[in-house]
């Protein structure tokens, strides 16, 4: 069925003349004729009755005007968003990350932003998969360690350090410890994430690269039941989670005495419709790692700061450092 076809129609439901629609959408009354008789061809259906000098609807030509008009109104919406994908514009983001980082860094991250900016939509999808989905159909990707898809544009956005969670009671908290080795770490019954996470990954390369050994690992899926069951007296869990549930966080010390830590990057596709208003999204997700996403996990306390008072952290940090054009 042709969109045009369904704009003659309601053309003639609105005058009730052909010849007033003809007018209406400048081209020739025989031509108006023919698209109706068409459209009703199409349909199987008598739109009109022609039996007066005005043309009436017919029960099926009324029920069938909302239909026409919601085809036109999305074919309307779907011609604008055409035509401003074409000069590069971005109405819509959809971001591919990891759950973590869609509650420590997206989340925080669009509560700074504002109507007129892109509607940013996420897609929680396992941190092992996030370069194909933004190879397949999302806009941008969020992920941990070096990015390996040469395909791939991407800029690093800040590191967040591995915690090691102990329950309040353990001897690490009750001795007011900030931060243990890898060789006090491997002797503890550890909460480990399984091995598709990042954080295991790196945890796994500096355990290996110390030459030390598990003691007893249990493996959750989950990074917020490892913090929970550490809370618990269960063990001790490693997450780069910031602190939740009253367990006792900890940074951890590596052999060449720098505290283990994992890198994010942003990655998109070079070809992208919007590259260039994609990039700036990027830009600002950059600025707001380094302004508010280190800062916050590198801190070791607990609590979790609003989102709303992220916005005005950051909002008010642009206003700072708008230059001064009085004078």
């Amino acid at each position: 069925m042709e969109i045009k076809r369904c704009r003659y129609f309601l053309a003639v439901v609105q005058d009730g003349t052909v010849t007033g629609a003809a007018k209406q959408l400048h081209v020739a009354q025989p031509a108006v004729s023919r698209q109706l008789r068409q459209l009703e061809t199409e349909l199987g259906l008598v739109l009109f009755d022609r039996s007066g000098p005005r043309l009436r609807l017919t029960s099926a030509g009324r029920q069938f005007v909302t239909a026409a008009e919601d085809l036109v109104s999305r074919a309307d919406q779907i011609e604008a968003a055409a035509r401003y994908m074409a000069r590069g514009g971005l109405s819509r983001v959809v971001v591919a990350a990891a759950q973590t980082t869609i509650n420590e860094v997206v989340a925080p991250f669009v509560a700074t932003l504002g109507p007129d900016d892109p509607f940013v939509s996420v897609r929680e999808v396992p941190a092992d998969r996030i370069h194909t989905a933004v190879s397949k159909d999302a806009d941008l990707g969020l992920a941990a360690g070096p990015p390996h898809d040469p395909t791939l544009a991407w800029r690093p956005l800040t590191d967040v350090p591995l915690r090691a969670y102990a329950a309040p009671t353990h001897r690490w908290a009750t001795h007011g410890r900030r931060s243990i080795t890898i060789a006090e770490l491997v002797t503890e019954h550890l909460l480990l994430l399984t091995q598709e996470h990042p954080t295991r990954a790196v945890l796994d390369q500096a355990v290996a690269k110390a030459g030390l050994t598990y003691a007893h690992v249990t493996e959750s899926s989950n990074a917020l039941m490892c913090e929970a069951l550490a809370a618990s007296g269960f063990g001790v869990g490693i997450t780069t989670d910031l602190p939740r549930l009253g367990g006792c966080p900890l940074l951890i010390d590596t052999v060449e005495r720098t505290t283990l830590s994992l890198q994010l990057h942003a990655c998109w596709t070079p070809q992208h419709y919007a590259a260039r208003a994609l990039t700036a999204v990027v830009d600002r997700l950059a600025e707001f790692a380094v302004t508010y996403v280190h800062d916050t996990a590198w801190r070791t306390g607990s609590g979790h700061p609003t989102a709303a008072g992220t916005a005005r952290q950051v909002q008010r940090t642009a206003t700072e450092t708008q230059p001064n054009r009085t004078g």
